[in-house]
C-alpha cells in the first residue's frame, strides 16, 4: 500500500511542472475612467455590482476618487469590446487609462 503511494506522489511530482510548462498566462488587466465621473460609493457599487457578470472577470476595484476602475479578467473569455458595452449598459462610457494597450485588441 504505501509503495503505491509513493509511486501516486512521484507521478503526480513528475507530471505537474510539465502542465505548468504548457499554461500561458490568461489574465489581463484593463483600466479605464468613466464618463460620466463616478461621484460616490454608490457608484463604484453599482459599477462593480454590474461588471461582475462579464465573463472571465476577476476582479474589479472601482475608485470614486480616482474616478477609474481597474479589471482582472481572462483575456480568452473577454475583451475591451466587452467592458464597454457592459458598462454602457448601466450608462456609462469608458476610456482606457494605464495597463492597457489598444493595439492588442486590434489584433
Amino acid at each position: 500500500m504505501k509503495r503505491l503511494i509513493i509511486a501516486s506522489l512521484l507521478t503526480v511530482a513528475a507530471i505537474a511542472p510539465a502542465a505548468a510548462k504548457d499554461s500561458k498566462c490568461t489574465t489581463d488587466t484593463l483600466v479605464v475612467v468613466t464618463t460620466p465621473a463616478m461621484h460616490c460609493s454608490n457608484c463604484e457599487n453599482r459599477i462593480k455590482e454590474n461588471i461582475r457578470f462579464v465573463k472571465g472577470t476577476k476582479r474589479i476595484e472601482a475608485s470614486a476618487q480616482c474616478n477609474q476602475v481597474t479589471i482582472i479578467y481572462d483575456n480568452r473569455k473577454a475583451s475591451y469590446d466587452d467592458y464597454k458595452a457592459a458598462f454602457a449598459k448601466i450608462g456609462y462610457s469608458i476610456e482606457t487609462g494605464k495597463g492597457h494597450d489598444d493595439a492588442a485588441d486590434r489584433q
